[in-house]
């Protein structure tokens, strides 16, 4: 057994795929199938069941994930304690996102931080909140920014920041040319929505529910599963959309812009999550500081 067999392994459980974790192992999908025969040889067991479109772990294999992703863990802490007696910051971080939020912030502060700490590489996710959070919990992620709070004892959530939800509507809509409008206005209106599960759409229709309305009553013509599909939804007119402000920032051409709804702000905030047992990481610990003071 040895770490190339370990790394196979837990990229195949966490991608359920052997050519997605080829990909991001920079790996031909032959010498990962390879790996992970010869540790299944060697531990005696099946630790994949190939299913049609994917593969799943065995019950054993369950029970080695865990030691798995400890054994890859320690293998990086030996390195950044020696890197610590050297008083050296490098390495990898592996950190997720749910949040759109998280595309227009980690870009800038990684730009920042590569500029102290130039021997450092970044892989980045996005993935749904629960699953960003379970791959947190799980090891595989050494930090995630989130829009909404999934309770795990040996995690820690900080603010990150605020993120503002507007309503957005085209160029040729009736509250385009308004400076505002009120809750009762736009009930009747056709609507596209976030998917159930998104923050954006929990915030909102907590706003709802705090003003009395019911989210659910409104004209819902399309759920979408992201940000960049409703902005472009919205462009083609098929509707009006509830979204963040952040990601506004780079329309500047006037086919859509944000109306304030008077009677109704949402704001959700944004998070930065780590596990409690890892911040003696020092690479992880100055990054976070580093993230912590963006503005």
């Amino acid at each position: 057994m040895d770490f190339k067999q370990i790394e196979a392994f837990v990229f195949v459980a966490k991608y359920k795929s052997f050519s997605r974790a080829a990909e991001k192992l920079l790996l031909s999908q032959p010498a990962i199938s390879t790996h992970i025969s010869t540790l299944e040889e060697q531990l005696g067991v099946k630790l994949f069941d190939r299913l049609s479109k994917e593969v799943v772990l065995t019950e054993v294999g369950q029970i080695f994930f865990p030691y798995a992703v400890d054994i890859l863990d320690l293998r990086e802490r030996s390195h950044e304690a020696v890197k610590e007696f050297l008083n050296e910051v490098s390495g990898n971080l592996h950190i997720g996102y749910s949040t759109v939020a998280a595309e227009f912030i980690l870009p800038e502060v990684i730009k920042k931080f590569k500029e102290d700490y130039p021997k450092t590489f970044f892989n980045i996710d996005n993935a749904g909140t629960q699953t960003i959070i379970q791959r947190l919990s799980d090891g595989i992620l050494d930090l995630a920014v989130v829009a909404r709070k999934i309770p795990k004892k040996d995690l820690e959530y900080k603010v990150l920041t605020k993120d503002k939800i507007v309503l957005i509507v085209h160029k040729n809509h009736k509250f385009y040319t308004r400076g505002s409008v009120f809750i009762e206005e736009i009930l009747a209106e056709e609507f596209i929505t976030r998917e159930i599960g998104s923050g954006t759409r929990a915030s909102v229709e907590h706003g709802f529910k705090q003003k009395g309305y019911d989210f659910d009553s409104l004209n819902i013509v399309a759920v979408l599963s992201s940000t960049f599909s409703i902005k472009n939804a919205v462009k083609k007119e098929l509707g009006i959309a509830f979204m963040s402000e952040m990601a506004l920032a780079d329309e500047n051409d006037g086919t859509i812009k944000a109306i304030p709804v008077t009677d109704l702000v949402v704001e959700k905030e944004v998070y930065v999550v780590y596990s409690k047992n890892r911040t003696n990481k020092k690479l992880l610990k100055h990054y976070i500081d580093t993230l912590l003071k963006f503005k």
